[in-house]
């Protein structure tokens, strides 16, 4: 369910903040504006001057850190991030404090959430896992949908900071590994959005319709869906670069469906052809642009003439 209690303050007066990529920097920012004091933590400790600017503190000792603070919240790429951040000597695991709250909030595997809750109750910790959809410009608004599962206790303690990162806040449960399978789930569901319309495009160019006219058409006739638009746009403009979702962690999403999938012996078609547009767009050096670039991959597929071909691999911006 959707948590209603907006408004309430959340007993935490500290916490310490992991992770400052483009989506953990700007949702930082706005946990900022809870009023709470903030530490912040990153490999690259050049990243964390603008948090700095906005009031925060920097932890170059996470360890002691850690020790005095009884929340920590967690934004990484991947399980081996995560892994290594709590499992180091020193890390998450050795250093939070009994009764302390590990808030997770990257696309992880289920199996490995599973094993991080259990590490953490062996140490008398709790975690809370609270993934979110939504690109750096929601992170930067402050409207990311995020999906959380813990603890109740404790869940009640940290959706009033969840909240200023993003709204609706979903309660999904107590088991935190529910809340990564919402979370794949979802990005499963937009990979075949983005695999039917890069389809749709490519047939459109050789056909002569006008792609971005398609999208407009689309989305007044069936879908009325800022998600399908914006994705629909970047695409008929092949507009994919700077990239808010890199290809490289699509891919890494949909192998992580791929094997919860496997676990329980469930067919996933969908996710088979996602799987093989996404490392052919790899292959074709787009690891690092926007994950829509499936489009791009589609259309070469099809011999499709593009707006861009002269283009093919611009340099970053």
């Amino acid at each position: 369910m959707t948590d209603k209690r907006q408004g309430e303050k959340s007993p935490f007066e500290e916490a310490i903040w992991i992770g400052t990529g483009n989506m953990g920097l700007p949702m930082a920012k706005n946990l900022l504006l809870s009023g709470i004091k903030l530490g912040v933590h990153n490999r690259t400790p050049d990243k964390l001057a603008p948090l700095l600017a906005a009031g925060a503190r920097a932890t170059s000792d996470l360890s002691g850190s850690l020790s005095r603070t009884p929340l920590v919240f967690s934004m990484l790429a991947d399980d081996a991030a995560v892994r290594e951040v709590a499992s180091k000597q020193g890390g998450i695991l050795d250093s939070l404090p009994t009764g302390g709250v590990h808030v997770s909030m990257g696309t992880l595997s289920p199996s490995f959430v599973e094993d991080l809750a259990k590490r953490h109750r062996e140490r008398g910790q709790i975690l809370v896992s609270a993934p979110v959809f939504g690109r750096p410009d929601r992170a930067q608004a402050g409207t990311l949908t995020i999906v959380a599962a813990g603890p109740s206790g404790n869940l009640d303690a940290v959706v009033p900071l969840l909240e200023c990162m993003g709204s609706p806040v979903f309660r999904v449960g107590e088991n935190p590994s529910v809340a990564n399978h919402i979370k794949l789930l979802g990005n499963f569901t937009l990979g075949g959005l983005l695999e039917t319309l890069a389809e749709s495009l490519s047939l459109a160019r050789k056909v002569g319709v006008s792609p971005t006219q398609l999208v407009e058409i689309l989305d007044t006739a069936i879908y009325r869906s800022p998600v399908f638009r914006n994705y629909g746009q970047m695409m008929a403009r092949e507009e994919f670069r700077p990239a808010g979702f890199r290809m490289r962690l699509g891919l890494k999403d949909v192998r992580l469906v791929l094997s919860e999938a496997d676990r329980v012996e469930a067919s996933l078609p969908l996710a088979d052809l996602l799987h093989a547009g996404l490392l052919s767009g790899i292959h074709r050096g787009l690891e690092d642009w926007d994950w829509s670039a499936l489009g791009q991959v589609r259309a070469e597929d099809a011999g499709a003439v593009r707006q861009n071909a002269s283009v093919r691999h611009p340099p970053e911006d």
